[in-house]
């Protein structure tokens, strides 16, 4: 019986641990996106160029496989 409890003391702490690796992450994840909305508001138009360049980039490799 005492086995159990420290197996599920020992799962409620890696649960507890990921948890506040996840935090961190998201908190990442929020801070870039607010970087790329900032970035794509003061230059709109370097933004869509790049997504276009990017897309077209995409396009070539995955269509490459298909002839």
């Amino acid at each position: 019986m005492e086995k159990k409890f420290e197996d599920l003391a020992a799962k409620a702490k890696k649960l507890a641990e990921d948890s506040e690796e996840l935090k961190v992450v998201r908190e990442m994840a929020e801070d870039l996106a607010e970087n790329a909305s900032d970035f794509v508001r003061k230059y709109p138009i370097q933004s869509v160029l790049g997504a276009a360049a990017v897309g077209f980039l995409l396009a070539s490799l995955l269509g490459r496989g298909r002839r």
